[in-house]
């Protein structure tokens, strides 16, 4: 789908460039060509017409609020994202996803320099950034799991940082933390809700899985993983119920490290 007034010449012109074609995950689908106004940190963006955008798959370092101090690394991926946006004239190529607005009202979408460089890549590479996953955008998942893998290797950015890698135990979740987290712990218990599958870490811990979203697992492994260790990432949430202090959704197997 293409924005009326982005001529099909211009499509051409991109898709058969030079770095196009050296693109390791290139545009899928462009939607778009817009103004970039604003970076706030290295995975949200303000456009000229006023719309924020929520960069997909990815996510960054927090920058501090209310004096807090910011993130490690939030401050360097945020001026990373700013020089890409100077030397491309702040202008983007937009791929929106197929969910359109989180719910915070920004606009969901992946984004691309005008020679066709994925931005989310160029953020992974650096380690400025971690992939996170949430169906159905997952376009572009498993062609950066490489780039993120290799700055993980080479310890650049946040991987340089013990609560990413290798990530935080799920038996000392320390209060303060919010947001997506990659936590590691052992599997204590499989548990059943009329919506969800829960699988329990030790700590407390509780990754939920929306039975909607089974197919998009092995699910005979995960009925299967009490004893085993796991690996996962998303957004966790404080929640003292009866059953954990800390809740993950997760609903795509792309987000959960499990043992073969």
């Amino acid at each position: 789908m293409l924005k009326k007034g982005l001529g099909v010449g211009a499509c051409i012109l991109l898709l058969f460039s030079p770095l196009v074609l050296a693109e390791s995950c290139p545009i899928k689908q462009l939607d778009q060509k817009v103004a970039v106004s604003h970076v706030y940190d290295a995975d949200t963006l303000t456009l000229a017409d006023g719309r924020r955008v929520r960069l997909i798959g990815i996510d960054a370092p927090e920058l501090g609020r209310g004096g807090d101090a910011h993130e490690p690394f939030a401050l360097e991926g945020r001026d990373y994202l700013r020089g890409l946006m100077e030397k491309a004239g702040h202008q983007v190529l937009v791929h929106q996803g197929e969910e359109k607005q989180d719910r915070h009202g920004r606009l969901l979408a992946y984004l691309f320099l005008p020679d066709g460089r994925n931005i989310n890549r160029l953020l992974l590479e650096q380690g400025y950034v971690m992939q996170v996953f949430i169906a159905p955008d997952t376009d572009y998942a498993k062609c950066l799991q490489s780039h993120e893998d290799q700055a993980r290797q080479q310890r650049l950015g946040i991987w340089s940082q013990k609560e990413y890698q290798p990530g935080i135990p799920s038996r000392a979740v320390p209060d303060s933390t919010q947001g997506a987290a990659i936590v590691r712990g052992r599997v204590v218990r499989i548990g059943e809700s009329r919506d969800n599958l829960w699988i329990n870490l030790e700590g407390r811990v509780a990754l939920q899985i929306p039975k909607a979203d089974l197919e998009r697992f092995d699910e005979t492994q995960l009925r299967n993983l009490e004893g085993r260790r796991v690996k996962a990432r998303g957004w966790i949430v404080r929640e003292n119920s009866r059953h954990h202090d800390w809740r993950m959704r997760v609903n795509t197997g792309l987000a959960l490290d499990m043992p073969d």
